[in-house]
């Protein structure tokens, strides 16, 4: 049986404030209760795209996040994501060490008053660890 995959919702925070990130396994990790994630006011749902390469003999686990919000712009540098999906789990987009995240924002102002005003926000990382699940 298929469970639902969508984001329904993303935390962020800077990457140095994640509290007690420890790797369990290749595929998730463990971060303190305690750690200070802040929700981001998101159109639900998200899109999360995850994909892998070998690249010179390397293989490469890439992340694209791609979501609208109504917030304004801010500083977005060093930030890590917590993403939800429908059936109550989190992936990790990005760790306390390099390499970090990288957003970018595009502000839309639509010639068409029926057409989205909301800002897009796109975030790729990359790493040679799998992009993991929180536990």
């Amino acid at each position: 049986m298929n469970t639902p995959r969508n984001i329904i919702a993303i935390d962020s925070l800077r990457a140095g404030e994640i509290i007690g990130l420890r790797q369990i396994n290749a595929t998730s990790v463990q971060a303190s209760s305690l750690t200070p994630w802040e929700a981001l006011p998101i159109k639900i749902p998200a899109r999360l795209t995850i994909s892998d390469k070998i690249e010179d003999g390397v293989r490469l686990h890439t992340a694209q996040l791609v979501f609208h919000t109504c917030a304004e712009p801010d500083d977005r540098d060093r930030l890590v994501y917590r993403c939800k999906t429908a059936d109550g789990r989190y992936y990790l987009i990005g760790t306390n060490d390099r390499p970090y995240p990288v957003s970018t924002m595009t502000m839309n102002h639509p010639d068409n008053m029926a057409d989205s005003q909301l800002n897009e926000v796109s975030v790729i990382y990359t790493s040679a660890s799998e992009i993991p699940f929180i536990q």
